[in-house]
Parts: structure tokens; sequence; C-alpha cells
């Protein structure tokens, strides 16, 4: 996380927003001195509030406790396999 004087931030607010945006960059403002301001893309933001809402969860942290305990688990491999398949079936119809 890089991290910008406000006035600065001011003066290239676009620039900032696009590469937050498209690239994924997140930036601390900082407003004499001291951290004030986060800036991210909207999907980081969305992504950080589900992961954030499963962990105050207590039921949610049970279930991924008890899936990492399991064996039972599918592969990436698996995993991309069903997915093509269905991509497959849905293209066909």
């Amino acid at each position: 996380m890089e991290t910008i004087p406000i006035t600065e931030a001011k003066a290239k607010i676009a620039e900032l927003a696009e590469r937050a945006q498209n690239e994924h960059a997140d930036y601390t403002f900082t407003k004499n001195g001291r951290p004030a301001v986060v800036m991210m893309s909207v999907a980081q933001y969305e992504s950080l509030m589900e992961t954030l809402s499963i962990l105050s969860d207590p039921e949610a942290r049970a279930d991924l406790a008890e899936s990492i305990d399991s064996e039972e688990f599918t592969t990436e491999e698996d995993m991309a396999a069903l997915m093509r398949h269905r991509l497959d079936r849905g293209s066909a119809a």
C-alpha cells in the first residue's frame, strides 16, 4: 500500500483512481503526516467486506475449520474440469 500526502493525492486523484480500479493498487492518504483515508477498488472493498462478514460469523468460521480438517475436498484440477463441463453445457444450450 502506497502512502501519499492528501495534498499530493488531490492533484492526481483521477490517475490514482484509475490505478486502484484497473491495477488493484491501494493507497493511504495522509493528513498532517498521519494516515487519514484509504483508497482501493470497489472489487477489493467488496472482497474485504465479504471476508469480514464470513470471519465475524461463528457458524461460518466453524464450517471453515471443519472443512480444513476434512479429507474431503476438490482439487484445483477437479474444479477446473467441473467448471469447463458446466461452461460447455451452457454454451451448447
